[in-house]
């Protein structure tokens, strides 16, 4: 199931024109300005019957208009273009939209949300629903009547409900012409804009129940936005039609047979779609409550390109937003209160940077050394700096698992490190007594954490050392699996617990945040007492594996829970076993079979390992921010508890 949340995207809302008439589509030439389409206020001439107020009627009039705006300053530079209008300019039927093909030739659309016989026998204005070429934009602008898509309407009605016709949306894509006639719920083409006009596909109505007299009514698709995404398919965007229900607008692909098909579905009144060039989709909302329930408020919805994360952008600053275009800087254009004359406007959405949680060093070395104190031998690990400073990286500690070689944490050290950390594996080999029995193996102890950080001031000492003057001796932090991660809270607690500690262990002020995966801190082991964890104001991190079945999640988060002081954070990694941190399955320790690919579990904890040491050691605002605020909604395979 796709998360639903709202977080900070845009860092700032501004005005680029205002006192528009119906602005609706927008789209940026070759020039490099952005040309708005507007679809006017109308006039005083001939009317036809509104298609919205029974009763009514709409007005002719030639204010219609393209606009350009340009080094911040609107220019209406095509006037007198078709419009119908109520009398005060509102919702108004007229050019709907601008495009610009590969050499740079305009075209746009005249809507008319009528049957095309109205145009012909009421108005006599044919240059509704009509594509047409902009053939200036000097001097008042001209164009020319290209293709009568009211005609073939007229004649077709492909939908088969009652005849209407509003072209709503242009798309050209490899010399054709793609118009999307919301009021024939059809998508048709020209192409080379010289040939017949060719039915693509039609989008379906459905049925519903009418709120006002609770009968039953068909709804229909009503499609208001066409464009192409990164597979080169067309996605289709719908308004919906009466009763303009909330949650029921769908963004449609086309598929190979010419057939809509789902593609994201829980919409309200969608009036514009657009991808960016990672595969994200933009639905920009008309009235995001519904058209029938009084607020006019609209809504920009980022979807993420695996369609399992939706955010919303931005809502209430959105008033009837009818067009959505995306710069090449990343900003985003929004014509605003689409349907009002003299009101209208084109917002620029500026966007935050967001912020990467992909490794920050491309290339991470790693050398083998011994720890003096204890004979240790321990591999390091440390990025490739392109401009490398004195106390540049800190240091991690890994503590290993009970009976785990180090080298099965080579891929989990290699991510660590790439996010700006020395990372040190030793192999802690020794005997512990539980019960009366001896184990003697690879296990992980407290004293580790002074012996491996006198090493490392050593080694940031010796000339010949790989990693000679770039450590931050004065900052280390502790990583651990299972055994290790308990060894690890024990010392951030500064205690001296005697199953990881022979008794002489003080925590060294250099010690200043621990994150571990796979652990529980019971005392005694496995009694299911989890005691208070006096962390002493030093930042800890749980990362349990949802199918781990030694430490298993109910554990972890009863030991997240008994952590005294915060910032903590308890993250689950959906999918993964005990063994997802190291770089293969122990089939033999570990029941559970995994359902997360190791390398994707592997990287996960490790991802969130680095952000965590960043966000705690090296003061990262914003790896802060995505650890216990965003991170979690933006992760597929992440559930976040802060």
């Amino acid at each position: 199931m796709s998360k639903t949340v709202e977080t900070l995207q845009i860092s700032r809302i501004e005005v680029l024109a205002s006192g528009l008439d119906g602005p609706r589509k927008l789209n940026f030439g070759p020039d490099g300005a952005l040309y708005v389409a507007e679809a006017g206020r109308g006039g005083t001439g001939a009317s036809i019957p509104s298609p919205s107020l029974p009763g009514a009627s709409l007005f002719y009039g030639a204010t219609g208009a393209i606009t350009r705006i340009q080094n911040s300053v609107a220019e209406r530079v095509v006037t007198g273009l078709p419009s119908l209008a109520f009398p005060d300019g509102s919702d108004a039927a007229g050019i709907n939209d601008i495009e610009f093909d590969a050499y740079g030739n305009a075209y746009a659309i005249v809507g008319l949300a009528s049957n095309p016989a109205n145009r012909d026998a009421l108005l006599e204005i044919p240059d509704f629903s009509q594509l047409i070429g902009i053939d200036s934009f000097d001097n008042g602008g001209s164009w020319t009547r290209l293709r009568d898509f009211g005609a073939y309407e007229q004649n077709n009605n492909p939908d088969k409900q009652g005849v209407n016709t509003n072209l709503y949306d242009l798309l050209i894509k490899d010399n054709n012409a793609y118009v999307l006639d919301a009021g024939a719920n059809d998508l048709l083409r020209v192409s080379a804009f010289g040939s017949e006009i060719n039915l693509e596909t039609v989008f379906p109505a459905r049925t519903t129940t009418d709120p006002l007299t609770g009968s039953e009514v068909v709804r229909q698709s009503v499609p208001t936005s066409v464009t192409v995404g990164l597979d080169g398919a067309l996605y289709v965007g719908e308004l919906t039609g009466f009763p303009f229900q909330t949650g029921t607008a769908q963004v449609y692909r086309i598929n190979a047979d010419g057939k809509p098909e789902v593609y994201a579905g829980g919409f309200t009144n969608i009036s514009d779609i657009a991808f960016d060039k990672s595969g994200g989709l933009y639905v920009l909302e008309y009235d995001a409550d519904g058209i029938l329930n009084g607020s006019d408020a609209g809504a920009l919805i980022y979807v993420s390109p695996d369609g399992k994360t939706r955010r919303t952008l931005a809502s209430d600053e959105l008033i009837n937003p009818t067009g959505i275009e995306i710069g090449t800087d990343g900003d985003i254009y929004i014509s605003n209160k689409g349907f009002t004359a003299g009101q209208g406007e084109v917002l620029r959405l500026k966007k935050d940077n967001p912020f990467n949680p992909d490794s920050i060093y491309n290339q991470v070395k790693r050398y083998t050394t011994t720890i003096a104190a204890d004979g240790d031998l321990a591999d390091v690990y440390y990025p490739v700096l392109p401009n490398a400073t004195p106390d540049q990286l800190p240091i991690a500690l890994m503590l290993q698992g009970a009976l785990v070689d180090k080298a099965e944490y080579s891929n989990y050290a290699e991510k660590v490190a790439s996010y700006g950390f020395v990372v040190v594996v030793p192999n802690n080999e020794r005997t512990l007594t539980i019960n009366g029995q001896s184990i003697t193996g690879f296990l992980a102890d407290q004293q580790q954490v002074s012996d491996v950080l006198a090493q490392m001031k050593l080694e940031d000492a010796n000339a010949t050392s790989p990693i000679f003057e770039i450590i931050d001796t004065d900052k280390l932090g502790l990583l651990g699996h299972s055994f290790g991660g308990y060894a690890g809270l024990a010392a951030i607690q500064n205690i001296n617990d005697p199953g990881v500690s022979k008794g002489d262990y003080t925590r060294p002020p250099e010690l200043k945040a621990g994150i571990f995966f796979g652990t529980s801190f019971q005392t005694p082991p496995d009694s299911g007492t989890f005691p208070t964890i006096d962390n002493q104001n030093i930042p800890v991190g749980l990362i349990a594996g949802t199918l781990d079945s030694i430490a298993d999640f109910g554990e972890v988060a009863s030991t997240y829970v008994k952590i005294q002081d915060t910032p903590k954070a308890l993250i689950a990694i959906e999918g993964a076993n005990h063994y997802g941190i190291t770089n293969t399955d122990n089939l033999t320790r570990e029941p559970n079979r995994p359902t997360l690919d190791q390398e994707t579990a592997t990287g996960a904890i490790g991802r969130w390992s680095g952000l965590f040491l960043r966000a705690n050691l090296l003061n990262d605002q914003d790896a802060f921010n995505y650890v216990y605020k965003t991170g979690g909604d933006l992760d597929s395979n992440v559930s976040v508890i802060s």
